[in-house]
């Protein structure tokens, strides 16, 4: 049964990427097959009583060719096409109906078919309330006028007039209902599926991070367990060792105390609410930042160089926020250059904005890498093998801070190889 009902409906998986409109478009097509289907049993029934007229021939031909249609709208078809072939078939259909009543009042009896097999189609299909109003309306009028042709009682015809346009407003009501119904249950599945993606990307997120916060932490412990190992065998012969084990066992401890801060920097880049956004001179946040970095740069080997205007460069930011941006390229530019090297760091206007540029003359990075460049966790290679492990979080901070003050960030290849990392701020102020 099952099987049936999802042949005549979407099921939710086809609805994940179809709109409102798309969903019922395509309910609707599925519903002609069941109604051709009841509409050719019926007619097969009266055919085989005796009730052999040209109208049933007809009717039968027009069912068979609207399933067949409707099977092949069911693989393909534009939409408008699906639309109106589904919009043909309720209208010829009540026409048909209609006929048939002209034909029983051509022999002076007034059946309640029409409001009969207008109540079907309304509960069949999913109909636009408003379309399908529009539509009734010159099919009432139409009926009107074989039941006043139709030659019986005035009384007769005034309850069938009367009882088809009871049951028109009744089946616009009926479709509004039906509608309303189905387009919550869309609303409501699709809110569903996208809480489930974001669980789905959330659960992945921390599957990562587990990963690389157990990968991370797994070597400076291990070095912590062999120098107190180191240090519970010798201390007899060596009174001087444990206070040398406590000196490296620094090391260790400083590159955990890296990867929790590096951690919960992400975290805070996410959700830490930003200072108010002020119009500062971008010079001086360059210069600070270099002046934070030169120790690292110094223990590289790694020279850093400096391209500033002599004019004030005024730009709308947040001070910690770009602190926290400059400081994150510029250790990665560190990481990636070779030894020896030269990162550049330089700030200009242009066109309105403030951009700060950071170049290093590392390996560069591979184009194909570059849409997954500023996600989470991604950890690019060409990096030094010494200092503290990388966890893929820096871009990901500076990509989130910049959006975050209003600012863009992107990367592109260095003419002379390596990487230039561009930073624009909106520009703010005046500059003397």
């Amino acid at each position: 049964m099952k099987s049936w009902l999802a042949r005549w409906d979407v099921t939710p998986a086809e609805q994940a990427g179809m709109t409102f409109g798309e969903v019922l478009t395509l309910v609707n097509i599925r519903r002609v097959e069941i109604a051709c289907m009841l509409g050719l049993f019926t007619k097969a029934i009266e055919f085989a009583t005796g009730l052999r007229t040209v109208q049933i021939v007809v009717e039968i031909a027009l069912a068979l060719a609207f399933l067949l249609a409707s099977l092949a709208l069911r693989r393909g078809g534009g939409p408008w096409r699906r639309r109106g072939f589904v919009a043909v078939f309720l209208v010829l259909t009540l026409l048909d109906t209609q006929w048939a009543i002209a034909a029983m009042g051509a022999k002076g009896r007034l059946t309640s078919g029409y409001p009969m097999m207008l109540l079907s189609l309304t509960l069949l299909f999913v109909l636009p309330p408003l379309a399908f109003a529009v539509t009734l309306i010159p099919l009432l009028l139409t009926y009107c006028w074989i039941v006043l042709a139709t030659a019986t009682f005035p009384a007769e015809q005034v309850i069938a007039i009367v009882n088809a346009a009871i049951v028109s407003v009744i089946a616009v009501v009926a479709a509004a209902l039906i509608h309303a119904g189905r387009r919550s249950d869309y609303e409501q599945k699709r809110t569903i599926r996208l809480q489930n993606d974001r669980l789905t990307a959330r659960n992945s997120e921390l599957d990562t991070l587990m990963a690389i916060t157990a990968h991370d932490l797994r070597s400076p412990l291990y070095g912590l367990r062999n120098l107190f190992d180191l240090a519970v065998r010798r201390a007899p012969r060596e009174p001087e060792l444990p206070l040398a084990v406590l000196r490296e066992a620094k090391a260790s401890i400083d590159a955990m105390l890296g990867l929790a801060t590096r951690l919960l920097d992400a975290h805070a880049a996410e959700h830490r609410p930003l200072a108010r956004l002020a119009h500062e001179d971008v010079r001086r946040h360059v210069l600070a930042a270099v002046d934070r970095i030169q120790p690292l740069a110094q223990s590289a080997d790694v020279r850093i160089a400096v391209d500033l205007p002599d004019r004030p460069l005024i730009a709308t930011l947040d001070a910690g926020a770009l602190s926290q941006i400059l400081d994150n390229l510029l250790s990665n530019g560190v990481r990636f250059s070779p030894t020896g090297g030269i990162l550049t760091i330089g700030a200009a206007r242009d066109d309105g904005s403030v951009a700060i540029e950071v170049r290093d003359r590392g390996p560069g990075i591979d184009p194909a890498g570059y849409d997954l460049l500023f996600k989470k966790f991604h950890q690019a290679a060409g990096a030094r093998s010494e200092g503290a492990p990388s966890t893929g979080m820096g871009l990901f901070i500076v990509a989130t801070l910049a959006d975050r003050m209003g600012a863009a960030v992107r990367c592109e290849p260095a003419p002379q190889g390596g990487a230039v990392f561009v930073v624009t701020l909106s520009a703010g102020g005046t500059e003397t």
